[in-house]
């Protein structure tokens, strides 16, 4: 699975995903140090498909880390129609400067990859939906 910080900074012209994902997830006690964010472009007539795929299996593991206290909170937002340049934005926070890369939510976050079994949406998964296509990094 590829890291949060495979994506482009800007948010400009987002709506959120309606009906597939949960909107933004409250913070949890410790406060948001840095904020990593993934975009996506799906592959031509995928966009609907790879917005379950991140929801049925980026959003359910970043639950756990929410929940494990791993992230401050994420979220999924997905492009106005028309925008050509990536289709969703989902983005991360973390409690420490070190983002994903601090030893202990490497860690934690692999054991949850581990565990989590990848829902495939019409029996294709990521490579077969979209690309990543930038990533950015805010403290």
């Amino acid at each position: 699975m590829p890291s949060r910080r495979d994506a482009l900074t800007g948010m400009a012209g987002l709506a959120m995903l309606g009906g597939v994902v949960a909107p933004a997830h409250a913070a949890g006690p410790s406060p948001t140090v840095v904020v990593e964010q993934t975009l996506l472009k799906a592959l031509p007539g995928k966009a609907d498909a790879l917005g379950q795929f991140l929801a049925a299996n980026w959003l359910v593991m970043d639950q756990q880390a929410l929940d494990q206290g791993l992230f401050t909170g994420f979220w999924l937002a997905r492009s106005a129609p028309g925008f050509e340049a990536w289709d969703y934005a989902m983005q991360v926070g973390y409690p420490t400067a070190q983002g994903y890369d601090d030893p202990a939510t490497a860690k934690g976050f692999e054991a949850i990859r581990k565990a989590h079994k990848t829902v495939l949406i019409e029996g294709e998964g990521l490579a077969e939906l979209g690309r990543i296509v930038g990533s950015s990094t805010r403290c």
